[in-house]
C-alpha cells in the first residue's frame, strides 16, 4: 500500500504537469499528512479529514482553503482507484471578500511622499530603491504583488518600455506595458540598483534572490502609518493590494467620464491585468463617491426614455 506521503508527492507530480501551481496545495496537504500520521490513519479517510478541519483554529478562510484541497485530492486517489473520502462540494463555505479601499488623490500624495523620505541603510543594501520603484510599478500597472516581487531582469525591457510577467497565477504570461513616465523612472532605478547588483537575477533583488512573501505588504503599512499616524498599528486596510482595485476603478471611471466605449476597452484592460474573463475584471471594480456626479449626469440624459409612473392611492 502506498503510504499518504507517497500518495501526495504523485498527486503533485500529476497536477504540475498538467500546468497547475502547486506551492499552496503543497504544504496544505503535507500539514494533512502529519496531522493523519499522528492519528495512525495512512489514508484520505472521513475521521481524518474531517477532525483535521476541525482542528483548525484560524479563519473560515483556512477551513475553506483546506478544505478545497483536501477535496481535490480526494477525488483524484478516486479517479486512480485509491480507498479515500471526498468532502462534499459545500463543505465549507467561501469566504465573502473584504472591501477594497478606496484611496483619495491626497492620500496618495501623502503615501508616494512618505515614501520617498525613505533613506539608504547599510544593513539593507539597496532596500530604498526597491521599495521606491516596486510600489511605482504596482501602482501605475495594477500588477499583483507576487508579479512585481519576483519580477526578473531578463522580462524587463527599458528600452521598449514593457516588462513580461510570466506563468502568474498559473501558467499564463502577458505582457504589460509601462509608459514614458514610469519606464524613465525605472532606467534610473535599474541603473542605480545595478550598481550595488551588477550580476542580479531579479529585477527587486535580495541577497541573491528576491524578497520573501511579507515585504511588500509589511513595508506597505510601515509606510503608511508614517504618512498616517492616526491610523492603528493593527489595521487591515488599506493593503498594497488595494492599488490594483485602485488602478481597476480609476481606469473605467475616467473612460466613462471622457465619454468613451467601456464595453469596448474592457477586454484590453482584462488582458492588461492578466485574467481570462471580463467577469474577473469586473470584480475589482466598485463605485466610489467620485465617480457619483459622473453617473448623475450620464443617467440625466436619459431619464426622458423613462416614462413616468403615475401614482395612484389605494
Amino acid at each position: 500500500m502506498n503510504s499518504m506521503q507517497a500518495l501526495i508527492d504523485e498527486y503533485i507530480v500529476y497536477k504540475r504537469r498538467l500546468g497547475g501551481d502547486m506551492k499552496s496545495s503543497e504544504s496544505l496537504l503535507r500539514r494533512f499528512a502529519r496531522f493523519a500520521a499522528r492519528a495512525g490513519c495512512e489514508t484520505l479517510c472521513k475521521d481524518a479529514a474531517l477532525n483535521f478541519l476541525d482542528s483548525l483554529k484560524e479563519t473560515n478562510k483556512s477551513v475553506f482553503m483546506h478544505a478545497s484541497v483536501l477535496r481535490e485530492f480526494g477525488k483524484y486517489l478516486a479517479l486512480f482507484g485509491h480507498e479515500a473520502y471526498i468532502l462534499p462540494p459545500k463543505f465549507a463555505a467561501a469566504v465573502a471578500p473584504e472591501p477594497p479601499y478606496f484611496f483619495s488623490d491626497s492620500e496618495i500624495q501623502r503615501f508616494f511622499a512618505s515614501l520617498d523620505a525613505i533613506t539608504s541603510s547599510s544593513s539593507y543594501a539597496g532596500r530604498d530603491l526597491v521599495l521606491k520603484a516596486i510600489f511605482r510599478l504596482i501602482y501605475c500597472c495594477g500588477l499583483r504583488c507576487k508579479e512585481a516581487r519576483i519580477l526578473q531582469c531578463e522580462n524587463v525591457n527599458l528600452h521598449e518600455g514593457y516588462i513580461d510577467i510570466k506563468d502568474s497565477k498559473g501558467p499564463k504570461s502577458r505582457r504589460v506595458f509601462t509608459g514614458a513616465e514610469l519606464t524613465d523612472y525605472m532606467r534610473s532605478y535599474d541603473d542605480s540598483i545595478s550598481r550595488l547588483f551588477p550580476s542580479r537575477k531579479f529585477f527587486f533583488p535580495h541577497e541573491g534572490s528576491c524578497y520573501e512573501d511579507g515585504f511588500l505588504p509589511r513595508n506597505f503599512k510601515r509606510i503608511w502609518i508614517e504618512a498616517f499616524p492616526e491610523f492603528k498599528k493593527g489595521f487591515t486596510r488599506p493593503r498594497a493590494y488595494d492599488f490594483r482595485h485602485h488602478f481597476v476603478w480609476t481606469n473605467i471611471n475616467n473612460w466613462v467620464k471622457d465619454g468613451m466605449d467601456v464595453n469596448v476597452l474592457l477586454p484590453y484592460l482584462m488582458r492588461y491585468l492578466g485574467h481570462a474573463e471580463i467577469s474577473s475584471t469586473l470584480y475589482y471594480f466598485r463605485f466610489v463617491p467620485d465617480f457619483y456626479p459622473t453617473f448623475q449626469g450620464i443617467s440625466c440624459k436619459t431619464e426622458s426614455l423613462i416614462p413616468e409612473v403615475p401614482y395612484e392611492e389605494a
